[in-house]
């Protein structure tokens, strides 16, 4: 599959007076890494969206306008304004295709939970990522971990549990719950009955008043 490229160029302004790029749809960022020399660079605002929301847990290729190569990248960390949401600002790790390195990957939980067919149980779900070690060209976009043969209140599956895609090795301990049945409380549910209940027994309650009244005016 080909990697989704970012095209950037380098840049000068830095301080409080990348805020004049941002206003035309520029965003600041870095890119660094062991061995090399940090460099600040700008970007499309419109571009780097779409390449944030294919996921920021798998290499992108780093275009830098005048280099003769581009730069295999993780998109490290992005900052975004705390009232609009947009993107302020993105740092990329360039990464050595021959080095293994280590990434948190995000869970995908699939199939279905027969446990889940009773009401009173649910799914206390633990773990949303796990550490992993691999190649980068191994590095997956996420993991899926199949919960189908949780059947029962009290089944688990644990990290150790998950099955990791070809040349990539868990680095989370395997003893930790990605993933439990669990069940309500007794006295949670008979209140949240009793509450239901209440509620269709208020209008059965307005009719008879209302009917009473009626029959006194006669």
């Amino acid at each position: 599959m080909e990697k989704a490229t970012v095209k950037t160029q380098k840049r000068q302004l830095t301080g409080k007076k990348v805020r004049f790029l941002r206003r035309e749809g520029i965003i600041p960022a870095n890119v660094y890494g062991h061995g090399i020399k940090s460099l600040s660079l700008k970007c499309q605002e419109k571009e780097l969206e779409t390449i944030i929301k294919g996921g920021t847990s798998r290499i992108v290729m780093l275009d830098v306008e005048g280099d003769k190569k581009k730069r295999s990248v993780l998109i490290k960390n992005v900052s975004y304004h705390p009232i609009t949401r947009k993107i302020i600002h993105v740092d990329f790790y360039q990464v050595r295709m021959s080095q293994k390195m280590t990434a948190e990957i995000p869970l995908v939980l699939t199939g279905h939970a027969p446990a889940l067919d009773y009401k009173e149980n649910f799914l206390d779900h633990q773990l949303n990522e796990i550490a992993i070690e691999c190649l980068p060209d191994k590095l997956p976009a996420h993991i899926e971990v199949d919960i189908s043969d949780l059947k029962e209140v009290g089944h688990v599956i644990n990290a150790a549990d998950v099955t990791m895609p070809e040349g990539v090795m868990l680095v989370t301990p395997g003893e930790h719950i990605v993933v439990r049945v669990a069940q309500a409380a007794k006295v949670e549910l008979e209140a949240e009955e009793e509450e239901v209940a209440a509620e269709v027994e208020k209008p059965a309650e307005a009719e008879l008043e209302a009917g009473a009244e009626s029959g006194e005016e006669e």
